[in-house]
C-alpha cells in the first residue's frame, strides 16, 4: 500500500510541476520565456535605477524557492532575450539593479494578464478554500522535505 502511495505521489508532483512549466505557457510564449522567467520579470517589473525599493535576488530565491545559480542562469537567459538589464548599484557597487528593457515591458504586457487569468480559472473551479488547503500542504510537505534533508546531512 505504501509503495503504491509513493508513486501516486511522485506522479502528482510531476503532473504539478509539468502544469507549472508548461500548462501556463501559451504556444506562442513556449520559445520566448519560461514560466519562471515570466514570473521573475513580473517580480521586478517596478524596478528602477534607484534601488531603494527594488526586488532583490535574494528575494526572488526566497519568493520562487529555487537556488541562487537558478536565479542568475534565468537572470543570464532574460538578459540574452533583451527583456531585462543589469547594472551596478552606485551607491554599493556589490548589488546590481535589475530592470526591464522596454521589451520586457511588452512581454509582461502581453502575457502576465494571461497567466494570472489561467490562474484565477483555476482557482475558480478548485474553490478558494481547497486553495488555501492545497497551499498548506504543499507548504507543509515542503518544509517536512527540508527538514529531512538537513538530518541527512549532519
Amino acid at each position: 500500500m505504501e509503495r503504491d502511495l509513493n508513486s501516486e505521489l511522485i506522479q502528482s508532483i510531476f503532473q504539478f510541476k509539468k502544469m507549472i512549466h508548461k500548462g501556463f505557457n501559451r504556444e506562442s510564449l513556449k520559445s520566448k520565456i519560461s514560466t519562471t522567467e515570466l514570473i521573475m520579470m513580473n517580480a521586478i517589473v517596478n524596478n528602477t535605477t534607484d534601488p531603494k525599493d527594488n526586488v532583490k535576488i535574494s528575494d526572488l530565491k526566497g519568493y520562487l524557492s529555487i537556488s541562487k545559480g537558478a536565479i542568475s542562469q534565468n537572470l543570464s537567459s532574460l538578459e540574452k532575450k533583451g527583456f531585462i538589464k543589469r547594472s551596478l548599484n552606485e551607491n554599493n557597487r556589490r548589488n546590481v539593479i535589475v530592470t526591464l528593457t522596454p521589451e520586457g515591458r511588452k512581454i509582461i504586457k502581453e502575457h502576465y494578464s494571461q497567466f494570472t487569468e489561467k490562474l484565477r480559472k483555476i482557482v475558480s473551479h478548485l474553490g478558494e478554500d481547497n486553495v488555501k488547503e492545497l497551499i498548506e500542504l504543499v507548504d507543509k510537505m515542503t518544509e517536512i522535505s527540508n527538514e529531512i534533508n538537513k538530518e541527512s546531512n549532519l
